[in-house]
């Protein structure tokens, strides 16, 4: 069976790898294009367009949730097939049920903070672009730019 476990790995890991690399590349080009849009917004001076703001609330969802779920189905499953040797073995399915709670609170935690610095992030951008769209300090035709002079 252990003579079989590599080639089989080998065949799979492209099933795994080749759609990460794709959407990893995706995410890169897309990101690239948002913060070309951004800085040509900048030169222009047009109001800079805002991305999705959703995207950082699905992360921290998906810690505080399937993180906590994840550990307590394997604290769940070991419960189900652990099986005692001895009458003096090690109790497996105690640690398992430890480990899982406090993976689960490090979770929860990990994701309380990610939202509340997500949340105060997302005030401070909408704060900096309420002052952007004020009127400017001064006028841009009052100055003559050495570099604008055809």
């Amino acid at each position: 069976m252990e003579e079989i476990i590599i080639p089989i790995t080998a065949i799979l890991m492209p099933l795994f790898l080749v759609p990460t690399i794709i959407t990893l590349r995706y995410r890169h080009r897309r990101r690239e294009l948002e913060h070309l849009e951004r800085m040509k917004a900048m030169e222009v001076q047009m109001p800079v367009p805002w991305g999705q703001g959703s995207a950082g609330s699905r992360g921290v969802a998906a810690i505080g949730a399937g993180v906590p779920a994840a550990s307590v189905l394997a604290a769940f499953l070991t419960s189900l097939t652990w099986r005692p040797m001895t009458s003096g073995d090690f109790p497996v399915p105690a640690v398992a049920w430890g480990c899982a709670v406090v993976i689960s609170a490090a979770a929860l935690l990990t994701s309380l903070v990610l939202a509340f610095m997500h949340a105060r992030a997302q005030q401070q951008a909408e704060s900096a672009a309420a002052i952007d769209k004020g009127k400017p300090v001064f006028d841009p035709d009052t100055f003559d730019v050495v570099g604008s002079r055809a």
